[in-house]
């Protein structure tokens, strides 16, 4: 199994994505959500399409942690699933969600988020 985009319903936000690992790792998300799973779709693919051409911007969280993000057309679309306390460690899962997002598996599937 390769990764995965996996998508979810979170009201009030509505449908976001989430790429997984063939290991279920979360590697990153979406930054914002849509009002159905096919604009969502829409949006992962433009992300898949724009990801040779996006510059991952790597930042402080706070005094001990760091995390990314990638901007496509100045909004930023994906973001890290979690902090790194490390800025080096942010980089190295920036480059390994690009890398999986332009080969991920999508369906259309929509599961519905744990609270």
């Amino acid at each position: 199994m390769t990764a995965r985009f996996e998508f979810y319903e979170r009201p009030p936000m509505g449908v976001t994505w989430r790429l997984l690992s063939s290991n279920n790792r979360d590697l990153g998300r979406s930054a914002s959500g849509y009002p159905d799973v096919d604009e969502c779709i829409v949006a992962v693919e433009a992300l898949r399409a724009a990801l040779a051409d996006t510059e991952p911007q790597v930042y402080r969280v706070n005094r001990l942690a760091w995390a990314w993000r990638l901007d496509v057309a100045a909004d930023a679309t994906a973001v890290a699933s979690r902090a790194y306390q490390r800025r080096v460690q942010a980089q190295t899962a920036c480059g390994l969600f690009v890398k999986l997002a332009a080969l991920a598996e999508v369906t259309p599937a929509v599961r519905q988020a744990r609270s």
